[in-house]
C-alpha cells in the first residue's frame, strides 16, 4: 500500500513528503474473522507549476494500469479543484485531491490477518 502510494505519487510528478501512517484500523474479513487494514497518507511540497488536470489524469491512468477502477470528479465553484477516487486492484480506496498547493494522496490497503492492537505495538 505504502508503494502504491509512492508510485502513485511519482505519476503526478513533483516532490512528496510523508504526511500520516500507515495507520492501523479494524476491519473485517471475507471469512468473518476480525482483519487490519492501513491508511498512508503523502502531500506534495510545491505545487507552484503544478498542472492539476494534467497531475489527474496521469495518477488515473496509473491506477487504471495496477486495476483500480476510478473515478474523476472536481468541485463546483467558478474555479474547480479536480481529484480522482479509486477502488479495487491492490487497495480498497484511494484518492488524489489536486487543491492549489495542497495536493494529497492517500490509499486505503485491503483487510488482511492481525490485530490492530497488535499492530500497533509492534510499530
Amino acid at each position: 500500500m505504502i508503494e502504491f502510494v509512492e508510485q502513485s505519487t511519482t505519476a503526478a510528478g513533483g516532490t512528496w513528503e510523508h504526511l500520516s501512517g500507515p495507520g492501523v484500523r479494524e476491519c473485517e474479513q471475507d471469512s468473518g474473522a476480525p482483519g487490519t487494514m492501513f491508511v498512508y497518507v503523502m502531500k506534495r511540497t510545491d505545487t507552484s507549476g503544478a498542472d492539476a488536470r494534467v497531475d489527474v489524469q496521469a495518477v488515473s491512468k496509473h491506477w487504471r494500469d495496477a486495476g483500480v477502477d476510478v473515478d474523476e470528479y472536481q468541485s463546483g465553484g467558478p474555479d474547480p479543484v479536480p481529484g480522482v477516487r479509486g477502488r479495487g486492484g491492490p487497495v480498497v480506496s484511494a484518492s488524489f485531491d489536486a487543491y492549489p498547493g495542497n495536493y494529497q494522496m492517500s490509499a486505503t490497503s485491503k483487510c488482511s490477518d492481525g490485530m490492530p492492537d497488535q499492530q500497533r505495538l509492534e510499530n
